[in-house]
């Protein structure tokens, strides 16, 4: 994911296509509308993954109100970056919960950025989950989940780490040193409140971003190829 290849991009977001259309063919139901949400502080750039990939989000909920003749053949889909608390006044579960209730989708995709447990997997690992998200957790600002039980509809989940904690840095580092003998708790005390994420993180967020808002494009619209999806956000 941290090469920047054209050509690996799109591997990897066809490799998300498939794995989303299989979670949405695990949920009962017709899924015909989807809400794509982008979580996140779009101004705090290793927080901005969520917000980004709805920008790459393909939003066909108007055209095909307005204009079937057209486009009766998409899925409807509309997108949503819903910001934080301190930029909008309100919870990001509070948004979505309200804009649920008046669209009434069939399913909603989240997508966010996370804290990594593990230096590895930093902006090199897309993670999804078909039991919905609670937005800050991983950095211990816990927010409203956003699951099956309080928006009403499937939640699937879309996550890349982009930071992780000092402790976790410096166990990984000295693991690899050959010191494996210490105590972790002791380490996490040493590095509290400190978060650290790579020198290039805005080129890795925008290309992050964009990977996953085409692998979402091409799981909700099937009919499309990366040229299609690339021709219809220009």
């Amino acid at each position: 994911m941290a090469d920047d290849n054209e050509e690996i991009h799109r591997d990897i977001s066809d490799e998300l296509e498939k794995l989303l259309r299989r979670i949405l063919k695990d949920h009962k139901g017709k899924q015909e509308s989807v809400l794509v949400v982008g979580l996140g502080n779009r101004a705090i750039t290793p927080d901005a993954v969520g917000p980004k990939a709805a920008d790459h989000t393909l939003v066909t909920r108007h055209l095909v109100t307005q204009v079937p003749e057209h486009f009766a053949a998409f899925r409807s889909v509309s997108a949503l970056a819903a910001g934080v608390l301190g930029t909008t006044g309100m919870e990001s579960g509070e948004m979505v919960s309200a804009l649920v209730e008046k669209i009434r989708p069939d399913c909603v995709v989240a997508v966010d950025a996370l804290a990594s447990r593990s230096l590895d997997r930093v902006c090199s690992t897309v993670q999804l989950a078909d039991t919905g998200i609670v937005p800050g957790a991983g950095v211990g600002n816990a927010r409203a989940a956003l699951n099956a039980e309080t928006l009403g509809v499937p939640v699937v989940a879309v996550g890349v780490p982009t930071v992780v904690d000092a402790a976790t840095l410096a166990l990984d580092v000295l693991s690899e040193a050959g010191r494996e003998d210490l105590d972790p708790e002791v380490l996490r005390g040493a590095g509290k409140g400190l978060i650290v994420t790579p020198k290039d993180i805005d080129a890795q967020v925008a290309d992050l971003s964009k990977v996953i808002g085409f692998g979402i494009n091409l799981a909700l619209q099937p009919g499309l190829t990366v040229e299609d999806v690339e021709m219809l956000l220009s």
